[in-house]
Parts: structure tokens; C-alpha cells; sequence
């Protein structure tokens, strides 16, 4: 396994896990936890038999935002670097990623914690989970794109009141009746329900999991009705052409020669 010092990662079967790793800092991002959450997600997108990604927390919170300490550190040209490259460059792995990628979130999702968060193609809360978006009090924006994925995901007004107000203590619930998470669970059955939840990712073909994450991935971005369509049908096509639905049409054919047989012989 590779040698990080800020990112657990473990291969089980089917399934990669990928923890943030400084609990005592409720996994805040300093810059070697940004670089090696980039290098895994890299990594794990070309781990062969792997068809899901849960991606979490060590210890007992998802990610409270960036360390502070990082800060001043940056000036006019590092900043831009740390959020238009670094940031970008993570979010993107995560996003475009081969994989399933599910966030499972507890403890406190702030933050540049809620913009990886995001970034996720699911994600599963503990119900004592509390979010949010604070960096607009300390005088800048979001810049992973939480500004961007928020008004994407919501209705407007339900997105400029988390930005422009900075709460960090929305619930589970209030997010979930936002409709910004896919499940809210409670805590004494969270582990259980998630691993459930992989569990039934892992039981479909890694190919149609990989082409559905980017057929959906590109009618996101917004295209044409038609152009997304033809996306679709072009997914489709390759599929139909797959090691799993090739050997189901394979079965089904001698199947059906069979009957045939048969009937012709009574």
C-alpha cells in the first residue's frame, strides 16, 4: 500500500477505502493531505476489481475545512495555485474518477470538507452530522468549487443561504430536506446501512457502473437534451458489446436454441 502520512488507503475486494487521516485535526487539509488525497484518487481510479470508492474520515469527523495553519503561507500567487490547481486537480480526480466514489460523512463536513464532499458521487450523513459553508466570514469564497456545486445542486435560495451565511452547524436533516445529500442515517445503524448501500453498487457490472457515472456526469454539464440523448445511446452501444452483456447474450441464445430443440423434438 502506498506510504501516506495524512491518507489511510486500503484495498478490500471490490471495494477501496480512503480515509482522511489527521483525527486530531478533525482531518483539516494542510498541503500533504492535498497532495496525497490527489495521488490516490489517481491511484485508485486504475486499481483493477476495484468498483467502489468509499471515501471518509479517521477518527470521529468527515473533514472540518482547510488547516489554518496553511494560510500564511500563501501569498497572491499561491493561493491561486492551492485553490485553481491543487483544489481543482482533487475534486476533478474525484469526480471524473473510474470508480463510484461515496462520501461517508459524520462529525463535521465543513467547509473545503463539504466541497470534497461534493465532489462525491453520494453522499451518506450520520444524522449528528453538522455542515457548512464558513469561509465567506473569514472574507474569502469557497475556491474547490463549492460555490459552483452548490448553486448546481440546489435551488438558488437554498444555495445562497448556506454560502452568504457562513452557518456551520446545519444538520443531517436540514441538508437532506434541501436535497443535498442521498441518505441521512441513524448513528448506531450508519455503518451498517452504508456498507449495505456499497454493498448493492458492488453487485452491478463494473463497465455499466463506470459508463452511468459518466453518462450522468455529462448531462450535468448542462448539454442539449439532444447531445446528452446521443451521449446515452452511444454508452449504450459500447456496453452492449461488453464482457458481462456479451456472455448474458450468449446464455439467453443457447437458451433459446435449446427450447427450440426441444420442442422440434416432441
Amino acid at each position: 500500500m502506498p506510504d501516506y502520512q495524512c491518507v489511510l488507503y486500503e484495498l478490500d475486494g471490490e471495494v477501496a477505502r480512503i480515509s482522511m487521516n489527521r483525527p486530531d485535526q478533525r482531518n483539516a487539509i494542510n498541503i500533504q493531505m492535498a497532495e496525497e488525497l490527489l495521488d490516490a484518487f489517481t491511484r485508485v481510479s486504475s486499481e483493477e476489481g476495484v468498483k467502489v470508492v468509499l471515501f471518509s474520515g479517521a477518527g470521529k469527523s468527515f473533514c472540518a475545512g482547510g488547516d489554518l495553519s496553511v494560510l500564511p503561507s500563501f501569498d497572491h500567487y499561491t493561493v491561486l495555485d492551492w485553490m485553481g490547481k491543487t483544489g481543482t486537480a482533487i475534486v476533478r480526480a474525484i469526480t471524473e474518477n473510474d470508480k463510484v466514489v461515496v462520501a461517508k460523512v459524520k462529525g463535521h463536513c465543513i467547509a473545503g470538507g463539504l466541497e470534497l464532499a461534493l465532489a462525491c458521487d453520494l453522499i451518506y450523513a450520520s444524522e449528528r452530522t453538522r455542515f457548512g459553508v464558513t469561509e465567506i466570514a473569514m472574507g474569502i469564497l469557497p475556491g474547490w468549487g463549492g460555490t459552483v456545486r452548490l448553486a448546481r445542486c440546489l435551488p438558488i435560495f437554498r444555495g445562497r443561504e448556506i454560502l452568504l451565511s457562513g452557518k456551520r452547524d446545519y444538520t443531517a436533516d436540514e441538508f437532506y430536506e434541501m436535497g443535498l445529500l442521498t441518505r441521512v442515517y441513524a448513528e448506531n445503524e450508519f455503518d451498517q446501512k452504508v456498507d449495505e448501500m456499497v454493498a448493492v453498487f458492488c453487485g452491478n457490472p463494473a463497465d455499466s457502473l463506470r459508463m452511468g457515472k459518466a453518462v450522468l456526469n455529462r448531462s450535468f454539464d448542462g448539454l442539449p437534451l439532444d447531445h446528452a440523448m446521443a451521449i446515452e445511446r452511444s454508452a449504450i452501444a459500447w456496453l452492449f458489446h461488453s464482457e458481462h452483456v456479451t456472455t448474458l447474450r450468449t446464455a439467453a441464445l443457447q437458451a433459446f436454441e435449446a427450447m427450440k430443440n426441444q420442442d422440434q423434438g416432441s
